[in-house]
């Protein structure tokens, strides 16, 4: 059941309220105005949001009792705060909505990987990560038809956005039946060490942090742009639909795939393979050709999943029971960090060098966070 509930919100959090933003962008755009400077500083703002409630959960999730209530809390207001941006007049109310939606995101997430990884044994930790955060895949495979349809009248896409409040009110209710937990707290006794952030610029972690800002960075450009640089470039809406589908199943087959890597012997280098296929997805995209926007999705797609389930369990294997929830809120901070510089960076290139230059640039981005796992890897061994 945790399993569950976390796989749903991670895919209505983050598949469908954050990377359905991109999927929308072109209909939103031309309904509501405005340049890609102001979307994407609309899309980091959103990301902000969700920096802020995920420094904001660890004191809420001390008390283990209480998770499921902050879970069902912080999906009850996903829900108002996307039907909000639904009905946004213009771009300022839509951003206000957007980054409430960030923040209450940033607590469901938080809430549901730390409560998730706690309930199931050390062995299935990494099968576990891989599955919740699968979640996001299945919400872009469902929700893939949206964008082209939206397309066909640019009012839809407050119809589609609308229909995400209806999963996160039933996630909501899932999560308030939630067994009772075996422990009472996930922060520790007073004896406990307390986990300090400094430890994350030390030799061993630093350079595993450097990749995951760089995932962050790259993968939102990526996903806020690409379909917008798609139909600038006249691919037609049925092809956008197979993308983001593409993109989808990639991220679930990814997010499966690496399961059996964490548990190898090369469990160290988990981190490189999806990076150095974002890096080629994006590459792949920017070529001319029906063919290159899926090919490159899919490539894409691969890590879209897998590299936050890594590094979800790799938090988790560098901490303890007693600081896990606080690590896991430090290295999501630093990829935080990295998902508000890609739509400012991103609209900023797609505004002066033109929309196709958006992939190359996360295509660059993501090769030196393969570059900087790669180097991790090696002062793991």
């Amino acid at each position: 059941m945790p399993i569950v509930v976390a796989l749903l919100a991670i895919g209505v959090d983050i598949g469908l309220a954050r990377l359905g933003y991109g999927l929308l962008l072109p209909a939103i755009r031309i309904d509501l105005g405005g340049s890609y400077g102001t979307y994407g500083l609309i899309g980091a703002l959103h990301l902000a949001g969700y920096l802020g409630g995920t420094l904001t959960a660890p004191p809420l999730l001390r008390d283990r009792a209480r998770i499921p209530r902050v879970i069902a809390f912080a999906q009850v207001i996903v829900a108002l705060s996307v039907s909000a941006s639904a009905a946004a007049p213009g771009t300022l109310s839509l951003l206000i909505a957007r980054v409430v939606i960030g923040f209450a995101s940033g607590i469901g997430v938080a809430a549901v990987v730390t409560e998730m990884l706690e309930r199931v044994p050390v062995a299935r930790r990494g099968l576990a990560s891989a599955i919740a955060w699968g979640g996001a895949g299945l919400a872009l495979v469902v929700s893939a038809p949206a964008g082209a349809w939206a397309l066909g009248e640019p009012s839809r896409w407050r119809i589609a956005t609308l229909l995400c409040a209806l999963p996160a009110l039933a996630i909501a209710g899932l999560a308030l039946r939630l067994a009772p937990p075996e422990q009472a707290a996930v922060g520790g006794s007073a004896g406990d060490a307390p986990f300090r952030w400094r430890d994350l610029l030390r030799a061993r972690n630093a350079f595993f942090v450097a990749a995951y800002a760089s995932f962050g960075i790259a993968y939102i450009a990526y996903a806020t742009f690409a379909v917008a640089a798609f139909a600038a470039r006249g691919v037609p809406p049925p092809v956008v639909t197979a993308v983001w589908s593409a993109l989808g199943l990639a991220s679930v087959a990814g997010a499966l795939a690496v399961v059996p890597v964490l548990a190898g012997r090369a469990a160290r280098y988990s981190l490189v393979l999806p990076l150095a296929a974002g890096a080629l997805g994006c590459w792949i995209s920017s070529r001319s050709g029906a063919a290159a926007p899926v090919a490159g999705a899919i490539c894409v797609g691969i890590g879209l999943s897998a590299t936050p389930a890594v590094a979800s369990a790799f938090a988790r294997m560098r901490s303890d029971a007693a600081t896990a929830a606080v690590a896991f809120t430090a290295v999501t901070t630093v990829f935080g960090a990295g998902q508000l510089v890609g739509p400012l960076a991103a609209g900023v290139v797609a505004d002066h060098l033109g929309l196709a230059a958006v992939t190359v640039f996360a295509a660059i981005v993501f090769a030196c966070g393969a570059v900087a796992a790669a180097v991790d890897a090696r002062l793991a061994r």
